[in-house]
């Protein structure tokens, strides 16, 4: 409801003229203020124009300083996290793993190995192994004494030392080749009989491809460190293309054998399975690998999608063993997954690196790892066996109620792949995937120098030849025969003209 308002006329003021009058004055009087009303009503207006536009710029303000607040408590807690798996890697340093599975800080292991070969290592004491009756033995003397060039006599005291050097010879073998142009009347064709060390389509010999092969996948050279390597030692001036070609075609005639080695993992009990990224032209690609004691594959991938293991991995019914990801849990049979239980420890170390000793968190991780030593503190136990001992164990840790958040994750990843864990123990020589990282390690090596390759093809030709010579390393003293016989072999299946044995006249 509005309010009305009345006028009336003082009491003093009775006639209408009296009454012209006083209105009169009021509309003299209102006249005169209403500039100075019209004046204050402008700076009003133009206080409130200004009071919004204030009102506005804080407003913005408020909401840019709102938008980087945000920002910055999401750089925060990335950082935080960083700072957690910074610090949590950290801790993985300071730990070892060894092959017995055994958490030990270094600064607590007072213990020093003794000088020499160590105990479950391989023997690589040369002068134990060394058949020194094989040896040329060769008589040196002096016919005059160096200072003073006096004759001396030859005498019956000896004095004796070992040399073993290598031969440096800086001249390449150069031949030309005449086949004559037989005929077989049998096989109703013409005969063309090749050299032992030749090649098909190239003018560079046998010797010349495994050198370059050893070079690029057992010493890890680049492209020119090999050129130097060959012209420096063989005299044979070859440019890194020549290289590269050299290798594409080692890679078609050893990928018969790539593909039987490929069979052989997949025929065996066990495979350990990884991966690791690579580099395609500047962009990103994968190398699976899949490996036993005997064999490594390594295979090309342009993902690390779960189809990529199921290629791998095919009919085979040998377990698989792998760090838990979810491209192997797809394409491995559950009853067939072994989990390495050196990525489990490790993770147990990382969320529980804090723990004081004599803690929930320090008793947890312990009671872990005396799980993981059952199989060396019952050997004779037999499989059934230990896996019902290791099952027992793991589920009281497992049911171990807690409100320790680092401990309940642990927990969540021992109930998904307690099976697996318990399987690695039962089945695997020591329940880890470490020989996987091992053999993995070459082609990380060779990545880091190389920096990938130029092209996938060429990716390829790295995992086919990086996987016949590691292979072929794990017997070393049969590298270079077996190499060869696996080379001379490839180009026989592919080109039938070199089927025929050459005998060559001396001149």
């Amino acid at each position: 409801m509005m309010k009305c308002f009345s006028f009336s006329f003082p009491k003093s003021i009775i006639e209408d003229n009296e009454k012209i009058n006083f209105l009169k004055g009021i509309i003299v009087k209102y006249r005169k203020e209403l500039p100075y009303l019209r004046h204050s009503l402008s700076v009003n207006q133009n206080q409130i124009k200004v009071k919004d536009e204030v009102i506005q710029y804080w407003k913005k303000k408020y909401k840019n300083e709102k938008q980087i607040s945000n920002t910055l408590k999401k750089e925060n807690n990335n950082l935080k996290q960083e700072i957690d798996k910074l610090t949590k890697t950290n801790a993985r340093y300071q730990v070892s793993l060894f092959e017995s599975g055994n958490f030990k800080s270094p600064s607590n292991n007072k213990d020093k190995k003794d000088k020499g070969g160590q105990i479950g290592h391989i023997d690589t004491n040369r002068e134990q192994h060394e058949d020194y009756s094989t040896f040329e033995r060769r008589r040196g003397y002096a016919k005059t004494c160096g200072k003073c060039h006096k004759p001396l006599r030859r005498v019956n005291a000896t004095r004796e030392k070992t040399l073993i050097d290598i031969v440096m010879n800086p001249e390449t073998l150069k031949l030309i080749l005449s086949s004559e142009r037989q005929w077989c009347s049998t096989c109703k064709c013409e005969i063309n009989v090749y050299h032992p060390q030749s090649l098909p389509f190239t003018e560079y010999g046998l010797n010349t491809f495994m050198m370059i092969m050893i070079l690029r996948f057992k010493s890890h050279s680049s492209l020119k460190n090999i050129t130097d390597i060959i012209s420096i030692s063989h005299g044979l001036h070859l440019s890194k293309s020549d290289i590269s070609n050299i290798l594409s075609q080692a890679k078609k005639y050893l990928q018969s054998h790539y593909e039987e080695l490929i069979k052989e993992i997949r025929m065996g009990k066990i495979m350990y399975n990884d991966e690791t990224g690579w580099l395609v032209n500047g962009n990103s690609a994968w190398l699976w690998i899949m490996a036993n004691d005997k064999t490594t594959i390594y295979y090309a991938a342009e993902s690390r999608g779960g189809g990529i293991m199921e290629e791998i991995y095919g009919t085979s019914k040998a377990y698989s063993m792998h760090d838990g990801l979810a491209s192997y849990l797809k394409a491995v049979p559950k009853d067939k997954s072994l989990y390495c239980w050196a990525h489990v420890l490790r993770f147990t170390y990382e969320e529980t690196f804090e723990a004081k000793k004599y803690s929930t968190e320090y008793y947890f991780r312990k009671k872990l790892v005396d799980i993981y030593h059952l199989k060396d503190k019952y050997p004779n136990f037999k499989k059934n066996e230990l896996f019902s001992l290791i099952k027992a164990e793991l589920g009281g840790l497992i049911t171990q109620k807690s409100r320790l958040s680092s401990i309940n994750k642990i927990q969540r990843r021992l109930f998904e792949q307690r099976d697996g864990l318990i399987r690695a123990l039962v089945e695997s020589p020591n329940g880890t995937n470490n020989l996987a990282e091992r053999e993995l390690r070459p082609m990380v090596i060779n990545k880091r120098i190389s920096f990938g390759s130029n092209t996938f093809s060429g990716m390829e030709t790295t995992a086919i030849l990086g996987s016949v010579i590691q292979t072929l390393s794990k017997h070393e003293e049969n590298l270079l025969p077996t190499l060869k016989t696996y080379l001379q072999a490839g180009v026989k299946e592919k080109y039938s003209q070199y089927l025929h044995t050459g005998y060559f006249d001396s001149s």
